[in-house]
């Protein structure tokens, strides 16, 4: 059964006290702007959730917080260079299941994602969609799988990047399902979603976060969620494992930075960021693009990655997916 565990995500409680030189080291910090790297173009759901969760830590706590886009390669070129960061808690990334995780068992990048980073703040978990331009002729996932098996890879599928969880998804529809699909890997979900509305492929799959626009202006139409449950946001998108295809993934968002941060500036951006990550305004918008906040400590993320790591290595396997 092809499934992904996100594993209990515990809330994020008190932190064993440091030693007071650990501790120190946070006193002054910031002392300038943070930078938070977002691995894609403007306008997906990574770089909605980066700005969002910046402008309300900026405004709570006074601090600057730019975000910078570092586009390419599914979000792999930009934690590579937070990897390469000073480890001072001023360069931090917003990282996803995508690149940190997947894209490092398919391709060659430069970092390791359990020893190169400091997890600091796991953020939210989402379902990707399928989605159809309105035009399309694909009202329901069916009406879609029926036309990939009556001509196998000739319907375009367009997805974030090789490696992104909706050409593992692809992948596995090809596999449990027979719907054989071209996959067409773009620089983000944004210029996938731009080629759909274009008409240049037939679906996309991404974030609900990244095709929220399309799907709120009538543009697209969900035609199904990869999730164990349907979304909140989606309440009417069936799941594929509804639809009868051995199908379940969730992906999910966190911040990180580079290894061997000090761990009270660690335990500071991972309290700051809960807390914003609880504010019912930012709960409430997250919500309607799909997301789910699920705050928890810098130690359980560390867990959840590494076994995440794990466990996507096998499901890879399975699907019979090769590193490029």
């Amino acid at each position: 059964m092809l499934r992904r565990h996100l594993g209990a995500l515990a809330l994020a409680g008190s932190l064993p006290a440091l030693p007071l030189s650990r501790r120190a080291s946070a006193q002054s910090y910031p002392s300038r702007p943070i930078r938070m790297i977002s691995p894609f173009p403007p306008g997906g759901g990574t770089d909605l959730l980066a700005r969002a969760m910046c402008v309300r830590l900026a405004e709570a706590r006074g601090w600057t917080v730019v975000v910078e886009n570092r586009a390419g390669a599914n979000g792999v070129i930009g934690l590579a260079e937070a990897a390469r960061a000073p480890a001072e808690g001023y360069d931090i990334v917003l990282g996803q299941q995508d690149n940190l995780v997947l894209a490092p068992l398919l391709t060659k990048v430069a970092f390791d994602p359990v020893k190169d980073f400091t997890p600091i703040a796991f953020a939210v978990q989402s379902p990707p969609v399928i989605t159809v331009a309105a035009q399309s002729p694909y009202h329901t996932f069916e009406d879609l799988a029926r036309a990939a098996r009556a001509a196998p890879g000739t319907l375009a599928f367009g997805s974030s990047g090789s490696g992104s969880s909706s050409h593992i998804i692809s992948e596995a529809l090809r596999l449990r399902g027979g719907i054989a699909m071209q996959h067409v890997p773009y620089r983000g979900s944004n210029p996938a979603m731009a080629d759909l509305l274009g008409g240049h492929v037939a679906a996309v799959g991404s974030s609900i976060a990244s095709a929220a626009s399309a799907l709120q202006s009538g543009g697209a139409r969900p035609l199904a969620v990869s999730g164990a449950t349907r979304s909140a946001s989606l309440p009417d998108t069936p799941t594929l494992r509804e639809l009868g295809y051995d199908v379940e993934l969730t992906t999910w968002w966190g911040v990180l930075g580079p290894a061997r941060m000090p761990d009270a500036v660690t335990a500071l951006l991972n309290q700051e960021f809960n807390r914003v990550l609880q504010q019912p305004e930012l709960v409430r918008m997250l919500a309607q693009q799909g997301m789910e906040p699920a705050p928890t400590t810098p130690a359980a993320f560390a867990e959840l990655v590494r076994k995440d790591v794990e466990a996507s290595r096998a499901m890879i396997n399975q699907i019979g997916m090769k590193l490029d």
